[in-house]
């Protein structure tokens, strides 16, 4: 069974939970699957031997519009593809190919489903605007809508189907890594992290990117910054270029640059062991579905501190320190007590590992197979 898969993520949003979500997905699928996986420039390295079809197209609006309206149709077509699965909800509004849909982005299910919020620079582009319009005609025809099977339900066109959560192997704590001396497995984690050059303790921040979402985030971290600032700085991660340009203007309002720090680019490949090393998760913001922060924080078991909205709890349980959304005072509080109170750490720590246990789900490729029959057998 051939089944087509969108890589635009992957290339250029390569630490995004879309794009972290189709790793885990390919690297979850049973034999009986033929994926092929369309990309808008050639392929990194680190992806390694991945089942490519590359048509380069421009890194954007307009691109991107073109490649999911017009570009992915023309290949399906091309290599006689019948099937698309998408971790975007950016279907192709005039198409015949039968079309699945895990939603992924931050805030997915309650958001905007294009991926595009309205109060972004990007979003006031025309091409923008005509791509959540085709996006939302598009959802329509879609099949089914993928959705974890331990999160709340939501309403969308299209069948709700739920599977297990998973997560991409990297990040799952596995028995081998478990022989391995502490000692080794510590100079191993520090020689993939001494390639970004960071500070030995720190807080991590993983996107979103958006000036809603930042100026939340400095607003908490300044309540934060005067108390563990110093020894605990802040290292913010997944901002796409324009995005770091916004946030480099907003630092100079809060004026707390000096306890902060923004990556310009890391690999997915290294990406678990960022989350290793960091003392505790920071994430004031919407979670994503599948795979982001709040997934990957209890993965590692990371003390975490987000917002409290019905996705972030359904995922994290009692394995969290959750703060109403816009309270900063609390947001800041809350980070200093898991940094500073040991028993609290260790607890959260704890509970985020047992939270984790079932993300490795051997049963989500034959599941995702069973899908993928059922939606080509309804369309014909």
């Amino acid at each position: 069974m051939r089944v087509l898969y969108d890589g635009w993520p992957l290339v250029r949003d390569p630490i995004s939970p879309s794009s972290l979500h189709l790793l885990a997905i390919l690297e979850n699928l049973p034999g009986e699957i033929d994926p092929i996986v369309a990309f808008p420039e050639s392929v990194p390295k680190w992806m390694g031997d991945i089942p490519a079809d590359i048509r380069p197209i421009p890194n954007t609006p307009s691109g991107r519009l073109r490649w999911e309206q017009v570009q992915i149709p023309m290949l399906a077509r091309k290599l006689k593809v019948k099937l698309l699965h998408l971790t975007a909800p950016t279907p192709p509004m005039i198409s015949d190919l039968a079309t699945l849909i895990s939603p992924s982005g931050f805030g997915a299910g309650k958001e905007d489903w294009s991926g595009v919020r309205h109060d972004t620079l990007e979003s006031v582009h025309l091409p923008s605007r005509l791509r959540r319009s085709l996006a939302q005609g598009g959802m329509v025809q879609a099949k089914e809508i993928l959705w974890p099977i331990d999160l709340p339900g939501i309403e969308l066109s299209g069948t709700l189907v739920r599977l297990p959560s998973i997560i991409p192997i990297d990040f799952i704590p596995r028995a081998d890594q478990q022989l391995t001396s502490p000692g080794m497995r510590a100079i191993s984690i520090a020689g993939r992290v001494a390639e970004l050059d960071l500070p030995e303790s720190f807080i991590l921040y993983h996107g979103p990117g958006d000036r809603w979402n930042l100026v939340q985030l400095l607003q908490a971290w300044n309540w934060a910054a005067a108390a563990i600032g110093e020894s605990y700085p802040l290292v913010v991660i997944g901002l796409a270029h324009q995005e770091k340009d916004s946030f480099f203007e907003l630092l100079e309002e809060y004026e707390i640059s000096d306890n902060l720090r923004v990556l310009s680019e890391v690999k997915p490949d290294l990406l678990p062991y960022l989350y290793q090393s960091c003392t505790a998760v920071f994430h004031p913001a919407p979670a994503s579905p599948w795979c982001g922060p709040v997934r990957l924080a209890l993965a590692g078991g990371k003390p975490l501190v987000a917002s409290e909205n019905s996705i972030t709890d359904a995922i994290v349980g009692p394995a969290a320190y959750l703060v109403s959304e816009g309270d900063d005072r609390a947001m800041g509080a809350a980070l200093v007590t898991v940094v500073v109170e040991e028993q609290v750490a260790e607890s959260l720590s704890a509970a985020a590992f047992q939270r984790s246990a079932n993300w490795i789900s051997p049963g989500f490729g034959e599941q995702l197979l069973v899908r993928y029959r059922k939606v080509l057998g309804e369309s014909g």
